[in-house]
């Protein structure tokens, strides 16, 4: 009895269908077929293509899974034509495009890190050029703050020169003209003197020619 009991059990737990919500996608087949049941003798009512998206609503031992279509229909397909994933023939195809993007994005990116070496190797000859030139102009910047502290200097012993030219010359000037009097006054004296002396000569030779009175006695 309790061998019946337990055979009948297991007879019932198998004829049980095994009921699902599962999403599934059509294999890599052109001829799948969804039937009114889970027979090759039932009626077709749509032929999903590979790739579609079905819903899993049940699925039996013996081969069969019922499915719940795009446009809401129901029926029933061998469950060997299910897989859990894409079909392989399209995981490929999108693997190729997302291959060629990637490439394409590869490409890009090396044309672009091409281009930021390229940028950057002629900054950084912009940059060695500039620095060049920051030492070029410093060194003329030491060189002129030198020569215009020397120039300051000289500067300075010129306007005092100057200046001694200036005081030198005035004095000259004055010493010019006290010596030009001193001449004019000699002059003046040697005149004086001279016509003195011709006056004292006239006066001597005035009284030389002046006859003698003769003596009373003779």
């Amino acid at each position: 009895m309790k061998l019946g009991i337990l055979f009948f059990v297991s007879f019932f737990l198998i004829a049980i269908p095994a009921h699902a919500e599962t999403t599934m996608y059509i294999t890599d087949n052109i001829h799948v077929m969804v039937r009114t049941g889970p027979g090759i003798d039932r009626k077709i009512i749509a032929m999903p293509k590979t790739g579609n998206r079905v819903e899993v609503l049940e699925e039996l031992e013996s081969g069969w899974s019922r499915v719940r279509l795009s446009d809401e229909r129901e029926g029933w397909i061998l469950s060997r034509y299910l897989s859990p994933g894409p079909p392989s023939r399209e995981v490929i195809a999108k693997l190729k495009s997302e291959n060629k993007i990637f490439r394409q994005q590869a490409k890009t990116l090396i044309e672009e890190n091409t281009r930021f070496k390229r940028e950057q190797n002629d900054l950084q000859k912009a940059l060695s050029k500039q620095t060049n030139t920051a030492n070029t102009l410093k060194r003329s910047y030491e060189t002129l703050k030198s020569e215009s502290s020397e120039f300051l200097s000289l500067k300075a012993s010129y306007d005092k020169a100057s200046q001694d030219l200036v005081a030198r010359s005035d004095r000259l000037a004055e010493l010019e003209e006290k010596l030009g009097a001193l001449q004019d006054a000699q002059t003046l004296r040697w005149f004086v003197v001279g016509a003195g002396v011709l006056l004292a000569g006239f006066i001597v030779g005035f009284i030389v020619r002046r006859p003698r009175r003769r003596s009373s006695l003779l």
